[in-house]
């Protein structure tokens, strides 16, 4: 019985001690481990702890974010999940939401926001001669990732304060977009104003391939900086409107 009893207390010492242990595992040192499988996500000037750690600097395809905090929540564990609520500031883009990373190596996400200026959408909308204006702020409801690609998303977009400048100068007003996941494993989307001095009626898809965009634009009440904007976006039509197209793909984007 005495021999039972020690090792009974030897093995809730050594549980006790697996526990300080991984409480106070350092950040750094975990992330030693996981960074070959972070894909293009880098993180520098890593500290704290696995479970409330800080990244001076995160970076997404080369592209510099901001300062990342995150807080791992522990219960979730015991079922092979791993989730964790991140803060991401400091930089051009902020945000914040929950990620899970399933045990079939699956990502979700949810309830996440982000802001970013508009200038950084410039690459993805090809308008060389007017420079973006205004925050990009995206809501996202669900994003689920295996692989390389989403397999469920929904969410919004919205450009507030949408103006250009450059060879013309315009107030737009606030722009929208919805998207959600299409059965054909593409996520579609459509675009709209808000009433503001554009006129904005799109639609858009996004796939492993590339993005596709079509929108009709047209000055409202014949606003004439819009008028002068829309002469640098797409193509002339004979009702007066401007039809925009782009395609593209995502990796000359970064």
């Amino acid at each position: 019985m005495k021999a039972l009893r020690r090792f009974i207390l030897f093995l809730v010492a050594l549980l006790a001690v697996a526990a300080i242990a991984i409480a106070t595992c350092p950040a750094s040192f975990a992330w030693r481990f996981v960074a070959g499988r972070a894909g293009a996500l880098t993180l520098d000037g890593v500290a704290g702890t696995i479970w409330n750690g800080h990244a001076v600097n995160a970076s997404v395809f080369g592209s510099p974010l901001g300062t990342l905090d995150w807080h791992l929540h522990p219960w979730p564990l015991l079922r092979g999940i791993v989730a964790a609520q991140l803060d991401l500031h400091g930089g051009q883009v902020t945000g914040n939401g929950t990620v899970e990373r399933t045990a079939d190596g699956a990502l979700n996400f949810s309830a996440a926001t982000l802001h970013l200026p508009a200038e950084m959408a410039a690459p993805a909308l090809d308008i060389p001669m007017l420079q973006l204006l205004g925050q990009i702020d995206i809501d996202i409801a669900q994003l689920s990732v295996q692989g390389a690609w989403p397999t469920a998303a929904q969410g919004e977009i919205l450009w507030r304060n949408a103006a250009v400048a450059g060879a013309a100068q315009a107030s737009l007003g606030d722009l929208q977009a919805q998207f959600a996941s299409a059965a054909d494993g593409h996520i579609a989307g459509t675009a709209h104003d808000r009433g503001g001095p554009l006129q904005l009626d799109g639609a858009f898809t996004i796939g492993a391939e590339g993005y596709d965009v079509r929108a009709k634009l047209a000055a409202r009440d014949g606003n004439p900086q819009v008028l002068d904007a829309l002469r640098y976006i797409g193509q002339p039509q004979g009702d007066g409107t401007v039809l925009l197209l782009i395609r593209g793909k995502f990796f000359p984007v970064f």
